[in-house]
């Protein structure tokens, strides 16, 4: 449960252009998903509680087009409880779901989408809005069938979302009395859409990305670029790293080293085609606030990836990559 910010509909901060994170700068040490200690749980799913928040899990059928969760405070009964599909709020190819129990309750809006080329991987998170100063949120990925590493180095590209703990639209929102008191009407959260690239070196067992051409949806206000920190990926080909904001977007900031949250997920399918993880931010607006001026934002967001190389590939980011 974490702290609720009442609006991110701000002007947005030009950032400055440049090229990758600084080289030189050592790699900070990242937590390593092979070795369980209570810095490092993980819940009856198998996701690390860091990734996972309030979410036990989510099941999700990308062909049927349903979603259930399990887990996520606020959000109504039974449990696990089916969401509704809402194709007007798809986003990159995520499809959306959401949830609202009566026009006084908390709105939760979910995203999940499945890899392609037989990985079996797939990935979903679920955020409610306000009111009453928290938030409600987590995220889940799985995999089915078989696995086994990729050969070398390979790369992953594919869309992004995320969604915040701010206020969005309104448009998913059951409509409330006129005499309902300000204090009392839910909000829709704020949606966060981009871009990511992985590498991943399984001679080496290690994995590191970015996510970039971040905006918030509505407004379309831009956000700093993340980095994904080199992590090791286990025998069962997890992984847990931590995140930063992209050094050159930030000159004379000292970004390098300093974790704004956390990203993990799964491998799938033969020679690992597929890959799927989320990302938790504790911050998503720049050293400082300079993009909102707003503190406390947080995000959760999900990255289903096809591998560079395979049948089905994102065409924009395997460009110019040696799968």
């Amino acid at each position: 449960m974490n702290r609720f910010v009442a609006s991110l509909v701000l002007p947005a901060f030009l950032l400055a252009c440049g090229g990758g994170s600084n080289p030189f700068d050592p790699d900070p040490t990242a937590p390593d998903p092979t070795v369980p200690d209570e810095d490092n749980p993980v819940t009856d799913a198998g996701i690390p509680t860091a990734l996972a928040g309030d979410v036990g899990r989510i099941s999700f059928n990308a062909t049927a087009g349903t979603m259930t969760v399990t887990g996520l405070t606020q959000d109504g009964t039974p449990v696990p409880l089916t969401y509704r599909r809402r194709p007007g709020l798809d986003r990159n190819g995520y499809q959306a779901y959401t949830y609202q129990d009566d026009p006084l309750d908390r709105h939760v809006t979910a995203y999940a989408a499945e890899a392609n080329n037989g990985s079996g991987v797939r990935g979903g998170i679920a955020v409610s809005g306000g009111p009453r100063n928290r938030f409600f949120g987590g995220g889940f990925y799985e995999r089915d069938g078989a696995y086994s590493p990729g050969t070398g180095q390979v790369s992953y590209a594919g869309n992004y979302v995320g969604v915040t703990n701010g206020n969005g639209s309104s448009e998913d929102l059951a409509p409330v009395p006129g005499t309902t008191p300000g204090q009392l009407r839910p909000s829709q959260a704020a949606e966060v859409t981009g871009r990511v690239f992985l590498n991943a070196d399984f001679a080496d067992g290690a994995v590191e990305g970015n996510v970039i051409n971040r905006q918030i949806v509505d407004g379309g206000i831009a956000l700093p670029s993340l980095v994904l920190i080199n992590t090791p990926i286990d025998s069962e080909g997890t992984f847990l790293g931590s995140v930063e904001y992209e050094s050159s977007e930030f000159p004379g900031e000292n970004v390098v080293g300093q974790t704004i949250g956390s990203y993990g997920g799964i491998f799938g399918g033969t020679n690992a085609s597929g890959v799927a993880g989320i990302v938790r931010l504790e911050e998503f607006d720049g050293p400082n606030d300079v993009v909102l001026g707003a503190d406390s934002e947080e995000e959760y967001g999900v990255f289903v990836l096809d591998q560079c190389g395979q049948p089905v590939q994102d065409t924009v980011g395997c460009a110019g990559t040696n799968p």
